[in-house]
């Protein structure tokens, strides 16, 4: 049978993703991988995550992308000058550096197109994915895209999920917690185990969530 994963912030951290991937959780081309967005800023590799991102879907892996704050930082940047300017001071420094360029105008396309198609949400049987939440003080919480890539304490509404549980990134949470939420009754639980934050102990993992079975697979950063 299939394989369901959820993998949170990656934050340029390419060897660490690649490792969880291939070595942590074994992905088969029989698996589906779902990635929850931030794939880009603050650590030394974003260039090296997309790379392994399109290597996967090229050998023929399933792997569906979440847009996520930093992505939107980029693309916000590219429209307005203000945002360009605000965007190194945001992680962006270092994404710049691993592509080579000091201008995000000077990322290759292929890149850019691939960041400006990534959808705000997936909807799978049971739960939604997304980035970051919903804002559930709206009759419709998905016509809010800032919170979907922002929010950081959700009023959880399951009758506007249509009684799915959300997974998400976006909020670093160290392990133990993230345990501990997975024994109890759950509506909503992020997996962004602050991978990019080495020198906080209790964070530093990368994190992949087996969605059927809610088993967590951790990897310790090594980038």
């Amino acid at each position: 049978m299939a394989r369901q994963f959820a993998i949170g912030d990656i934050h340029g951290c390419a060897s660490t993703f690649k490792k969880l991937v291939l070595e942590e959780i074994l992905l088969s081309k029989d698996d589906e991988l779902y990635l929850l967005g931030d794939y880009i800023n603050k650590g030394p590799d974003s260039k090296g995550v997309i790379d392994f991102i399109f290597d996967l879907k090229n050998s023929g892996y399933l792997v569906k992308c979440l847009r996520g704050n930093h992505e939107q930082y980029l693309l916000d940047g590219l429209i307005y000058s203000w945002e360009e300017v605000a965007y190194p001071n945001r992680g962006g420094k270092e994404t710049l550096a691993s592509f080579g360029t000091t201008s995000i105008h000077e990322i290759p396309a292929k890149y850019l197109s691939f960041i400006k198609s990534l959808p705000f949400y997936f909807e799978l049987e049971n739960f939604i994915l997304i980035h970051a939440g919903l804002n559930f003080d709206l009759s419709d919480p998905y016509r809010d895209d800032y919170s979907m890539l922002n929010i950081r304490n959700m009023d959880f509404d399951i009758e506007k999920t249509g009684g799915k549980r959300i997974i998400h990134g976006h909020v670093p949470t160290p392990i133990p917690i993230m345990q501990q939420k997975l024994k109890g009754d759950w509506n909503h639980i992020s997996i962004d185990g602050g991978c990019v934050f080495q020198d906080m102990h209790d964070l530093n993992r990368l994190v992949a969530m087996e969605i059927s079975t809610e088993k967590l697979y951790i990897q310790k950063n090594i980038d």
